[in-house]
């Protein structure tokens, strides 16, 4: 990837981040290794996931990067990385290996659906949850004609047949069992997964922060500037460029935090 996409990439990451795994949204109780996260209140809780599902799609095509998912530039900024000096990018890399695949895989939940009147071991990827789940949060059932199409699929894949006014019906079941439940559960090892995102990019930047940043009048006033890159060069680059490194100039947001083995196994 070239390096001025990168850095646009990078930058978008890291602000989609802090907007979700902050001190507002979200409060990271106990002690490491058995922490867990919890929502200040359900607003701040619908609002963490409407921020998830536009984290977990793509980049606007009319935006200065080709169209791509935000977790696939990610992985593609691993594999070629710009910045790497001694493997600087390996904590990133095995953070978004893992979240991508945990993002994957299929589990089966038992539910409820009233609206046709039988329970079923759903058969659903955590990623297609979320998005459901969080769309839901966002639009009025009226509006959610795509979320039953696709709530429709995932029941067929389970071996139950309904027609889509059915599954329009059987959303509020769904939200019920998963916006209120599997997926507050699931929220402490996805916190766990984007801080890390977080705290991976800070690793990977490191070297280049302590090469560009350079103290103005022997640090008077605090005044700094930054060694951009020759092949940063347009502007919206450059404004990203200074964005990340004025990141990397504070003390992280949060810390590393290790959440239980309790939230990591159940769904």
């Amino acid at each position: 990837m070239e390096i001025e996409k990168e850095i646009i990439l990078l930058k978008a990451i890291y602000e989609h981040v802090n907007n979700m795994v902050n001190h507002s949204l979200i409060e990271v109780r106990g002690e490491p290794p058995q922490q867990t996260v919890t929502f200040n209140d359900y607003p701040h809780r619908s609002l963490f996931f409407i921020r998830l599902v536009d984290f977990l799609s793509c980049t606007d095509a009319r935006g200065p990067l080709p169209k791509t998912s935000f977790l696939q530039g990610l992985a593609n900024i691993c594999e070629s990385p710009n910045f790497s000096i001694e493997e600087s990018e390996s904590d990133l890399k095995e953070t978004v290996s893992n979240f991508r695949y945990w993002l994957e895989e299929t589990c089966e939940i038992t539910i409820w659906v009233h609206s046709i009147d039988i329970e079923v071991n759903l058969k659903i990827k955590r990623v297609e949850a979320i998005k459901m789940s969080g769309d839901i949060s966002k639009h009025n059932y009226l509006r959610s004609v795509g979320v039953a199409k696709g709530f429709r699929k995932v029941l067929q894949r389970s071996g139950v047949s309904t027609d889509l006014i059915s599954a329009l019906l059987a959303l509020e079941d769904f939200q019920e069992r998963f916006g209120d439940d599997v997926l507050v559960y699931m929220s402490s090892h996805t916190c766990e997964f984007l801080n890390n995102i977080r705290l991976g990019i800070r690793t990977y930047l490191q070297h280049e922060f302590k090469r560009s940043f350079t103290p103005e009048n022997d640090g008077w006033l605090g005044r700094y500037s930054y060694d951009v890159p020759e092949k940063i060069a347009s502007k919206y680059a450059v404004s990203c460029y200074w964005g990340l490194m004025n990141e990397l100039r504070c003390n992280p947001y949060m810390e590393k935090f290790i959440i239980a083995d309790g939230f990591r196994s159940k769904f």
